[in-house]
């Protein structure tokens, strides 16, 4: 009798230990799939990212600061179809720090002109936009982010390299302090 459950301790032992190690050997063995899978979804986050970028910068939607002291706002214009655009946090420069405006995000959605409100302490500081695919468009007051021509051979040139050539020597810092 006690021979036997030796045996039957032993077999009980190898399903317990088999039990144990196929599973993991199958986890440890799988994750390169899951790899791939993450590696898929960064590159298609990436291309929205930059087809976000290449609309606005297109003028889809054209995206314009009105910094007048008495009803400063951002006004956007969806041209050709209506659109989705999700800004996450808009961020106006007060001197030292960039300071935040929202306290959740926002999504602009139509196919007209949109006039989003802000703040009169922001009429003549520059502002950030983040939008919900992780892109910062950069604002000086009554501009636009859309293309402009200039004379000469560069052709059209962004307007936010515009914005940052405008502001000659002086230089912003982009720390950034965010309320949680």
């Amino acid at each position: 009798m006690k021979g036997i459950s030796t045996v039957v301790f032993l077999i009980m032992l190898l399903i317990i230990i088999m039990s144990v190690l196929v599973p993991a050997f199958i986890i440890f063995n799988s994750q390169p799939v899951y790899f791939d899978q993450g590696s898929v979804q960064k590159i298609l986050y990436n291309q929205l990212q930059c087809y976000q970028k290449q609309q606005v910068y297109r003028g889809e939607p054209n995206i314009y600061y009105n910094a007048s002291p008495s009803d400063p706002s951002l006004d956007f214009l969806f041209t050709t179809t209506s659109s989705r655009f999700n800004i996450t946090q808009i961020y106006y420069f007060n001197g030292n720090t960039w300071c935040p405006l929202l306290n959740n995000s926002i999504v602009i959605a139509g196919d007209t002109n949109i006039p989003l409100p802000l703040p009169s302490k922001v009429s003549s500081s520059p502002i950030l936009i983040l939008t919900g695919e992780a892109n910062f468009f950069f604002l000086n007051p009554n501009t636009s982010i859309n293309t402009v021509t200039i004379s000469g051979p560069a052709g059209k040139i962004p307007v936010y390299v515009t914005a940052f050539a405008l502001n000659g020597t002086k230089t912003i810092p982009l720390s950034l302090n965010v309320l949680m």
